[in-house]
């Protein structure tokens, strides 16, 4: 399933490559497509704007983005991520990990099945200009209400609850 999938956004940035308008970012200055293709990290990804006048290009988001300190592969911007703590004592921090803080270790790491032992540990996202936005955990949630927590989609940031330290 994942190869056609990846087989229909390659269809879709060839036709957006061939036919597609160009526009400029209002904040890097680039020119880019709705729909383009990036490397980050040596993997293909497929990127998408949902406005008229993005930001940055793909290429200035692919910048932006960052490893995870688990599993050490990318975490684009807008993706959700988690802020783990080291158990064991002899953990040797990777040199591309993020430190979000350093009292306790706390390392931005990803989302990913293989990685996140379960999407109730969703604790932020990854976003521009590369930095961490808090928001409450779904775990988090939880003990603070007495009644039933639900979260449709821990992916989405506008269904997200930011954590009240944030600037």
């Amino acid at each position: 399933m994942h190869w056609l999938r990846m087989k229909l956004y390659f269809l879709k940035y060839l036709f957006y490559r061939i036919f597609g308008r160009s526009y400029t970012a209002s904040i890097c200055g680039h020119k880019t497509k709705m729909f383009s293709r990036v490397k980050v990290f040596g993997e293909v990804a497929y990127s998408q704007f949902l406005l008229k006048r993005p930001d940055y290009c793909h290429e200035c988001l692919a910048k932006m983005s960052v490893k995870c300190a688990w599993c050490g592969k990318p975490i684009l911007v807008d993706d959700p991520i988690t802020l783990y703590t080291p158990r064991k004592k002899d953990f040797k921090v990777p040199e591309y990990a993020v430190v979000y803080r350093k009292d306790p270790l706390q390392l931005v790491g990803c989302l990913r099945f293989s990685c996140a032992d379960s999407g109730i540990d969703r604790s932020g996202f990854w976003i521009k200009p590369g930095r961490v936005y808090r928001v409450a955990s779904p775990m988090e949630m939880a003990l603070a209400s007495d009644d039933v927590v639900i979260c449709n989609d821990i992916g989405d940031i506008s269904a997200s609850i930011p954590f009240p330290d944030q600037d």
